[in-house]
């Protein structure tokens, strides 16, 4: 009984202190975006904000850092052109996800259907390197992009990013693509094909409908993959998407931990509420392919 009860104890205690190391740094940011520049240097720490205020969000939103300039409430705050291109950016940044998820769902779901579907000569050699792809870091291969994209005049455009982010996800897409594939009963299929139903009518109409949990987890973690990515956005272009941007808001001259603290929050909010709206998909959709 005892080690029962000790045993529990140990096991929450855990996840109590796991939860506190993940949450806490979400919390400190969410808390400084409502605090002055003044206050978040205050000793002892406010761990509530005394005097609430939204000016970090309106500077975001207007792209106006007037309210906490030099000399104004005893604190400096970030680059201007900074703030001022953090809402594009985020525009540019959903568009260019939602694109590298449809052409990895078309793509990758093709591929997934054909190496799960498909026996040829070659294909777990194929297969296997496709995978193996993953672990080329990026550094190895922005040069050739680089060349490529100055050649076709596609540098600094959304379009570049497109091509080149799905270079790293459509080996994740074409994993759990195939994975959940598998797990997909090939009888449906065959019985469709007695009624005359061609091998794409199968895959769109029988497959994909049945697929949808594995094409939801998969889309949404090259989402994810595409909207955090940072290195590639700042070689191929002038700093489109936000990870570049909000980089960009610390800078020796002028810099406010406020004004960060709010273009953090605005960055982690969409991911959250994407992985929140299709969380039963998620979950369904990575488990599917280890226990049917």
């Amino acid at each position: 009984m005892r080690t029962s009860l000790l045993r529990r104890t140990l096991v929450y205690g855990g996840f109590a202190l796991f939860l506190v190391w993940i949450l806490f740094p979400l919390y400190f940011t969410a808390l400084s975006s409502f605090m002055t520049p003044s206050e978040i240097g205050s000793v002892p720490f406010h761990w509530l904000p005394e005097d609430p205020t939204l000016a970090n969000y309106v500077a975001i939103f207007t792209g106006d850092s007037a309210p906490f300039s030099s000399g104004q409430d005893g604190g400096i705050v970030s680059s201007t052109d900074a703030v001022a291109r953090l809402m594009p950016a985020i525009g540019r940044s959903l568009l260019v996800g939602f694109a590298v998820v449809a052409s990895n769902l078309i793509i990758g779901g093709a591929a997934g259907y054909a190496f799960s579907r498909y026996e040829f000569r070659g294909s777990t050699l194929a297969y296997l390197l496709l995978l193996a792809s993953r672990v080329v870091p990026a550094i190895a291969i922005v040069l050739p992009f680089f060349i490529v994209f100055r050649q076709a005049g596609l540098l600094n455009t959304s379009l570049a990013l497109v091509i080149s982010y799905n270079a790293f996800t459509l080996p994740l897409a074409v994993w759990l693509l195939k994975t959940y594939f598998d797990s997909v009963p090939k009888e449906l299929e065959e019985a469709a094909k007695i009624d005359g139903a061609s091998r794409l009518r199968c895959l769109l109409i029988i497959v994909v409908p049945i697929a949808r949990p594995g094409l939801i987890a998969a889309g949404l973690l090259v989402f994810l993959e595409a909207w955090s990515e940072f290195f590639y956005s700042l070689v191929l272009t002038n700093g489109l998407t936000v990870p570049p941007v909000v980089a960009g808001l610390q800078n020796l001259q002028q810099f406010s931990w406020t004004t960060l603290a709010a273009a953090t929050m605005f960055t982690v909010v969409p991911p959250v509420l994407i992985a929140l709206a299709f969380q039963r998909y998620i979950v369904t959709g990575l488990a599917a392919g280890s226990v049917k």
